[in-house]
């Protein structure tokens, strides 16, 4: 049983007629009619009352009737469900992200998709980013964002976003006028540091044990804007991502003090399945974010 034979029979039914639903559909009579007969044989029921000419149906015709009308009609709104798809009119679109991507990399560039496309549903979760690899392979999630390549065969992974560690004290830090500083001149010093271990806190620590100067962490935090509010008050000082300090840096509430000899840079990539067929939604995502890194 396919598409076209119960187009054909509720033609039929409709027209009352084999000759008239032939013409409606611009086929000769015996297609029309060889259409109904396999129809019958898969069925095992005949349809139409052959001793009419009205094309009357049988009691097998008038139940496949429904069911035929509702098959037609759930295929007609499928249809138009993936068109509307297609137009983005409808969709998901799911991101894992750690703390910094989420407050500060993806509302831009969410708020550009929004504005293309409003009407899909929109899903970020902030995710430890050891999590993320495995999300996106079992199809949790489209997205992943993350600071290395985790190099998995199933996996496509894009740079996105370089970044930069850097250091940031209060404007009523004994620091904070100085153009340049040593490691050195951070032995004495109270850190305030994010709880999670990431790639770039340990990049941290082996810069400062190459430099043989401790590393004194005095507070652990769990949220980078809980860390800013600390050294604003000047409770401590702080390494971050650069990308996380640009408001309280233009408003001079934080202040950039340069470390002689350290670059530690972070890299931000986009991972997605690949052996797989985007949605249509993704596809947008993927195309704003591949923009941003080419601008």
């Amino acid at each position: 049983m396919d598409f076209s034979q119960l187009e054909i029979f509720l033609c039929i039914a409709q027209e009352k007629s084999f000759s008239r639903a032939a013409e409606k559909m611009l086929r000769t009579q015996p297609a029309i009619s060889i259409a109904i007969k396999r129809l019958e044989e898969e069925l095992g029921e005949s349809l139409f009352d052959r001793s009419s000419k009205a094309g009357t149906l049988t009691e097998a015709g008038k139940i496949l009737h429904s069911y035929a009308q509702r098959v037609l009609n759930l295929r007609d709104e499928a249809t138009s469900a993936i068109s509307e798809l297609r137009g983005m009119y409808r969709g998901r679109l799911s991101i894992g992200a750690n703390e910094s991507t989420s407050l500060y990399l993806l509302p831009p560039l969410l708020i550009k998709y929004r504005q293309q496309h409003p009407r899909i549903k929109i899903e970020v979760y902030r995710n430890v980013s050891e999590r993320i690899p495995n999300e996106v392979l079992e199809r949790n999630l489209d997205f992943g964002f993350l600071s290395f390549d985790p190099q998995h065969p199933m996996l496509q992974s894009m740079e996105v976003y370089h970044d930069e560690l850097v250091l940031v004290v209060s404007p009523k830090h004994h620091l904070a006028k100085k153009k340049g500083i040593t490691v050195r001149d951070l032995g004495q010093e109270s850190f305030v540091a994010h709880n999670v271990k990431t790639p770039a806190r340990s990049r941290i620590f082996e810069f400062f044990a190459q430099n043989r100067t401790p590393l004194n962490i005095s507070i652990e935090l769990a949220t980078l804007e809980t860390i800013k509010e600390f050294v604003k008050a000047n409770v401590g000082i702080a390494i971050l991502p650069r990308l996380s300090l640009q408001e309280e840096i233009s408003a001079e509430q934080l202040i950039e003090v340069p470390i002689k000899g350290m670059k530690i840079e972070k890299t931000l990539r986009i991972i997605y399945r690949r052996e797989q067929t985007l949605s249509h939604a993704a596809k947008s995502f993927l195309e704003i974010v591949k923009s941003r890194g080419e601008s």
